[in-house]
Formats: C-alpha cells, sequence, structure tokens
C-alpha cells in the first residue's frame, strides 16, 4: 500500500511575465480542480490538495485502472470540465466537485463529462521519484499511462512566450513554466515551478459599496442569472479619487434600500469598512480578475473603467 496518502501536493510561484529558455519548458495550465490519483492493490482513489477525498465524485476515472502499466503510482494532475466553445469551464467542474449523491453524480456525470490532464508522476511500484528531475518524471510517465479520451498527458512546449501568447488569444487560463532538472517538492510553493496568469475580464452590475469614513472604498458586484443578481465578490482596486467622489455622492443621494442581490452577500467583518450600502442595479463596472473562487467570486478583481451598458447584459 502507498503511504502516506492524501500528499499536499507541489504549488506554484506566481510570475508577471512568461520566458523561454532552453532549461524550462512550458505547459497549459488548465482551469479545473488539482488532484492526486493513488492506485494500488486496494484500488484508485482521488484525493484533492486539501486532501479531502474525491473517488466518489468521478466514477468515470475508475478506468485508469487498466490504463497503466504499474502495481503502484501516484499520479498528479488537473480535471477539467469543458464549458462554452469547448473550453475548461471552473463553473461546471465545481458542479461535478460538489456534487454528494450517488444519484445526483450519476446524472450529472452524464451532463458534465470529465477529463484527467495528467502531468506528473511521483512514485512507482514502491519507488518514491520526487527527488528526479522533471523530465526523467516524465518519461517514465509516458512509459507508464496510456492515455484515452478521458486521461491525458499533458503536452509540453519549448517556448512559453508563444504558448502563452496562445492562450491569451483563445482565452484560456494561462502556462505553467516548469525546470527541466526540478525535483518535485511535496506541500511546498518553489520557484522550480512557475504560473503565468492571463488576467480575465468581464462586466459586472454594481449592486452597492462599502464605505469607509463616510466615503466609497469597494463596490459590490454581480451578475444576472435567470433573471436574478448573484453576487461575485467585492473591488475597491481600481478606483481613483474621481471615482471614489462620484460613487460617495451617488450613495450619500440614495434613500436606505435593501439589497438587490437574489442573496445578500456575507461580508466578513473587518476593518476595511464600516458600513455597506445598497444600489439599485444600474451601474456598470469592466473588471479584470484572476480567476473565479472554488465559492464563485473572482479573485483579485480590478475595477477598470465604468461601462455604458445594460445591466441585463451582464450575465453569469
Amino acid at each position: 500500500m502507498i503511504t502516506p496518502k492524501p500528499l499536499d501536493p507541489m504549488a506554484l510561484l506566481m510570475v508577471d511575465e512568461p520566458f523561454d529558455d532552453p532549461h524550462h519548458l512550458a505547459q497549459i495550465k488548465w482551469d479545473g480542480v488539482r488532484m492526486l490519483a493513488y492506485l494500488d492493490e486496494t484500488g484508485l482513489s482521488l484525493f484533492n490538495r486539501r486532501q479531502n477525498e474525491r473517488t466518489d465524485q468521478y466514477p468515470e476515472l475508475q478506468e485508469l485502472k487498466t490504463q497503466v502499466k504499474a502495481r503502484s503510482l501516484i499520479l498528479d494532475g488537473e480535471i477539467v470540465a469543458l464549458g462554452a466553445g469547448g473550453k475548461p469551464s471552473f463553473s461546471n467542474i465545481l458542479r461535478r466537485d460538489l456534487a454528494k449523491s450517488s444519484d445526483k453524480i450519476r446524472l450529472i456525470s452524464r451532463e458534465l463529462p470529465i477529463y484527467f490532464m495528467v502531468f506528473d508522476l511521483l512514485y512507482l511500484d514502491g519507488r518514491w521519484l520526487v527527488d528526479e528531475q522533471l523530465t526523467t518524471r516524465q518519461e517514465w510517465l509516458t512509459e507508464v499511462l496510456q492515455p484515452s479520451a478521458q486521461v491525458q498527458l499533458v503536452d509540453s512546449h519549448a517556448t512559453g512566450v508563444q504558448l502563452f501568447r496562445v492562450m491569451q488569444e483563445q482565452g484560456m487560463e494561462g502556462i505553467v513554466i516548469k525546470e527541466k532538472a526540478g525535483r518535485y517538492h511535496i506541500g511546498q510553493r518553489h520557484p522550480t515551478w512557475k504560473k503565468v496568469k492571463s488576467f480575465r475580464k468581464l462586466n459586472a452590475v454594481v449592486g452597492g459599496a462599502t464605505l469607509r469614513g463616510g466615503n466609497v472604498n469597494s463596490l459590490l458586484l454581480g451578475l444576472y442569472r435567470e433573471g436574478r443578481l448573484i453576487y461575485i465578490g467585492k473591488a475597491g482596486s481600481g478606483l481613483n479619487n474621481e471615482g471614489i467622489a462620484a460613487l460617495t455622492a451617488f450613495a450619500r443621494g440614495l434613500s436606505k434600500q435593501g439589497h438587490p442581490f437574489a442573496v445578500k452577500p456575507k461580508l466578513p467583518a473587518s476593518t476595511a469598512y464600516d458600513e455597506v450600502v445598497y444600489f439599485p442595479p444600474q451601474l456598470v463596472v469592466e473588471v479584470q480578475f484572476m480567476e473565479w473562487t472554488s465559492d464563485m467570486t473572482l479573485r483579485a478583481p480590478t475595477i477598470q473603467r465604468f461601462r455604458e451598458l445594460d445591466p441585463k447584459e451582464c450575465v453569469l
């Protein structure tokens, strides 16, 4: 049996720009759920990066047992589900990952197929490979894993700059640049692996604001889904003095009103604000953000500008 289980997978260091280097390779960064697959004589089990078991959520991956030439191994990869335009959809993979009952899992697995994008091999038939260089681990991986439509090997590319440009054009999340001679650092965020994210943009409805000292310092944002305004987080970065003054005057001119969201936002207690006000859903802002979080809010959102758009066009 493989021990210890589960592991804390290696994390990536964020960098601002892609680069080319003969000692590095580049891979697509898939917008999905990080997953470690463990196979031994007891069967196949799946654990996410928080070390929570997810074996039951993805029953179709049991076929992996027939695709490997090994008695025991540990694979590292990303499970993705596709959305509009055939691109990875984080909201879709969350629907799969959060399904609980066996009936729900069975139904949703027919609706939303998943793909396990494998990029590393940590353990093979009683031997840990984490101290081997990346290229050696990849050679072993290609030997022991036979890809299928549902379980695939992540391709490696020589140029990070070109791959990143393609990912930007395709609206994908970004890339990972890895040191060819690098070892696998369990449970660490290490510069051997670097990620470069292509920031995303969307237009969001302003449903309210937080104030500190009487002045607006962040906006409560939402998107419509089936006619209901869904809260997607708050953003304060990017607001300049002119915008703050205009929004503060707008807030002061409103009579007190209830929130416009389908569910009232649960804002954590914070010293960053001392008051929350809600707006009628009529203002629209363009927001740049890094990614969607697991609770479907924006990560690292920044206000870019106000837009003269119909708020009903801002759809989740």
